[in-house]
């Protein structure tokens, strides 16, 4: 696929391994081709450079300056088919969030571009941070990036860079790299993540199926030895019951990790919830008390 430049003045769940998921997304819930406003996501476009595009293919935000675009490889105009050579196709759906290459000039020589999570709060142990990532295009294969973890915000000042050395290159296969990073020096700790694409003059850096997860069951086996939530599923409100603990905050989150719904309590150990404004599906459902966090998970029907 030959890459087209535009002149710039036109321009909590349980898995099966015993893991259990403190955020995941792959990014399929949200517009087709946005550059911002993806959730609760921040984008950071730090080079401030045009982008390359598709030569005979268009879609919105196209050789715009940007960060990570939430790219639809079937909704382009034409659609993208996939080869062996070039495919922008997501791992999970049809949505992955995309760094497209910056144009450089003589300041600038390589993208500096930032996808930073929401706050996530990581268990006592057992962290991990998984992704799925690929060069879209082995003609100009070879992307670079960095991953940096943040306990204070969201500036790139505020991250420390976890991957070794300098950056990654990913291999300018077109095919998806799974990627894990051990979080234990964060344990207990809310943290943001952020993939600082680094590229230098390449062309689309893809990132799907982004997850942290921990082996350390015990906001779970909190959650279920403390905890009495009912009924579930539940179509209109819920009950929860926390026997003897006196709850100060409930917050429940989509699948995705976006908050749904912030309760504040004071000196209450049963409580009900309504959920009639929530679309159907699984939620997860935190609880602060004075005895500790637990987390459990609801359907709504």
């Amino acid at each position: 696929m030959k890459k087209l430049l535009l002149s710039v003045f036109t321009i909590i769940t349980l898995s099966t391994n015993a893991q259990t998921v403190l955020f995941e997304d792959s990014f399929e819930t949200y517009a087709d081709f946005i550059v911002s406003g993806i959730g609760n996501w921040t984008n950071l476009d730090v080079d401030l450079r045009p982008t390359y595009g598709f030569e005979g293919v268009t879609f919105t935000n196209s050789n715009a300056a940007k960060a990570f675009q939430i790219f639809n490889s079937t909704t382009t105009t034409p659609p993208l088919t996939p080869s062996a050579t070039s495919n922008w196709s997501a791992r999970t759906g049809v949505k992955a969030a995309v760094c497209f290459a910056a144009v450089p000039n003589v300041s600038v020589s390589a993208n500096n571009d930032w996808l930073i999570s929401p706050q996530i709060q990581l268990a006592p142990s057992g962290n991990t941070l998984s992704f799925w990532a690929k060069s879209c295009d082995t003609q100009y294969g070879l992307e670079k990036f960095r991953v940096g973890v943040s306990t204070t915000g969201t500036a790139p000042a505020d991250f420390t860079i976890i991957s070794a050395g300098n950056f990654i290159t990913n291999p300018a296969t077109a095919a998806w790299v799974e990627y894990t990073f051990s979080l234990g020096a964060y344990n207990s700790q809310n943290v943001y993540i952020a993939i600082n694409c680094v590229s230098d003059d390449q062309f689309g850096f893809a990132v799907d199926d982004f997850k942290v997860t921990t082996t350390d069951l015990s906001v779970n086996e909190f959650a279920k030895n403390n905890f009495s939530l009912y009924p579930n599923p539940s179509k209109d409100n819920f009950t929860l019951d926390t026997n003897s603990a006196v709850m100060s905050s409930i917050q429940i989150t989509d699948v995705n990790g976006r908050i749904v719904k912030n309760i504040n309590l004071s000196g209450v150990s049963n409580t009900s919830v309504d959920v009639t404004d929530l679309t159907s599906g699984m939620y997860f459902v935190s609880v602060e008390t004075d005895l500790g966090k637990g987390t459990t998970k609801i359907v709504k029907n």
